[in-house]
């Protein structure tokens, strides 16, 4: 077996035994159909919640087959706090050796780094440059994952130290290739006497039980390679690395802050309307509440389970939602007839009209066998703004939230 191989199934084994320590049953008395469908229910539904017990993570995630601690080389002694500032700048961004940021990569400049340097981040604890070096060589796929510095880094005489704030994600090598939504890390360096760094300490924005939720999901968060087009404006671009690969539940109160301004500031704005852009298939990754709270119009399915994605099939005159109820293996389908409200503007807001004409409660990924459901209605909406990956809605008749979607295949 690979070293790869080794790495990965140890940390499968540890993280199940992580993730069973930190979750417990809860059962709630909500019918998730039922909510669906907007009727009251009495049924029993368990589900799987955290439970923040007093359990150390790092215990289940040692880094154990990577090795005994080795030597990397000569070092790079003496150098000031500025001097390995800017060669941590050029390892977080590109690599030692142009491989790719080292968080994604683990190319790393082992010169710089005592060899029994600390690494510590919320999942784990070790005193191994090598080791350390070794896990990063073989978490990440570099090719689907990215690193990028949020500032430039700051150095700290005083402390002996230099810290970074950066932004990463991307996709695990691991068997069934989960993807991790983007999140924000602040890191400290501490310096020790001879300009060597002796701990890299890092914060996460996620919680460690995020991350092994992420880790294990057999269903990725909702994601669009599309590349970024030219004419796309500054605004849509920041909120689209925002909101990329991520779901509804996974952002904090400051992420939510700064994503509210930039949708405001893109519905301010009058952009063109390019018809054919909406036609395909268009995941939720952020719902913003409408004045008095009122998120998705209840005839409208979108289920707010965890591991759950929810989807905006949109035809030339017809519109199909898709809400996930475990997963791609059951899901709520409803369709109907869509139509423009004023085909002569040609600028936002678009206003839409959807008669929603039936759906079926479905199993199976390619929605095979389908329950047909009661569901019928109305669904007003505006296209606040529409671009090649990335999309705006507002609902108009069902409270007035609104939704930003990315294109997917």
């Amino acid at each position: 077996m690979s070293v790869g191989k080794a790495f990965a199934v140890a940390v499968v084994a540890r993280l199940l035994g992580a993730s069973l320590a930190l979750t417990t049953m809860e059962c709630t008395r909500r019918g998730v159909i039922s909510r669906i469908l907007g009727v009251a229910s009495s049924a029993s539904v368990c589900v799987l919640k955290p439970s923040y017990a007093a359990v150390d993570v790092r215990e289940y995630t040692a880094l154990a087959p990577l090795g005994r601690p080795s030597t990397t080389g000569d070092k790079c002694t003496g150098l000031s706090l500025s001097q390995l500032s800017e060669r941590l700048t050029n390892d977080l961004q590109s690599g030692s050796t142009g491989r790719g940021g080292y968080f994604i990569s683990g190319d790393i400049s082992a010169d710089i780094f005592r060899d029994d340097c600390a690494f510590v981040d919320p999942t784990n604890s070790v005193s191994s440059l090598s080791r350390y070096r070794n896990a990063l060589a073989i978490l990440f796929d570099p090719q689907s994952s990215f690193v990028e510095l949020l500032a430039p880094l700051e150095v700290d005489e005083t402390h002996n130290q230099i810290s970074a704030n950066i932004r990463s994600g991307g996709v695990l090598q691991l068997p069934w290739g989960p993807r991790i939504a983007p999140y924000e890390s602040k890191i400290v360096y501490t310096v020790d006497q001879n300009g060597l760094i002796e701990s890299q300490y890092q914060e996460w924005s996620i919680s460690a039980a995020e991350a092994l939720r992420e880790t294990f999901s057999l269903n990725s968060a909702p994601y669009s390679a599309i590349a970024r087009p030219k004419d796309e404006p500054v605004e849509v671009t920041e909120l689209f690395n925002l909101v990329n690969a991520r779901r509804t539940d996974s952002y904090s109160q400051e992420e939510r802050y700064r994503i509210a301004s930039l949708i405001d500031s893109v519905a301010c704005a009058r952009y063109p309307w390019a018809r054919g852009e909406l036609a395909g298939t268009w995941a939720l990754v952020y719902l913003q509440p409408g004045p008095d709270g009122g998120t998705i119009d209840r005839r409208i399915p979108f289920p707010d389970l965890p591991f759950n994605n929810n989807y905006q099939i949109f035809g030339d005159e017809s519109v199909t939602n898709v809400g996930e109820l475990l997963g791609p293996a059951l899901k709520v389908r409803v369709s109907g007839s869509l139509r423009e409200e004023d085909t002569t503007s040609l600028s936002t807001p678009k206003r839409f009209r959807a008669e929603i004409e039936g759906g079926g409660l479905c199993v199976g990924e390619d929605g095979g066998g389908c329950l047909p459901l009661p569901i019928r209605g109305e669904g007003i909406f505006d296209g606040v703004y529409l671009g090649k990956r990335l999309r705006i809605g507002q609902n108009i008749n069902g409270g007035g939230a609104r939704v930003v979607q990315v294109r997917v295949q």
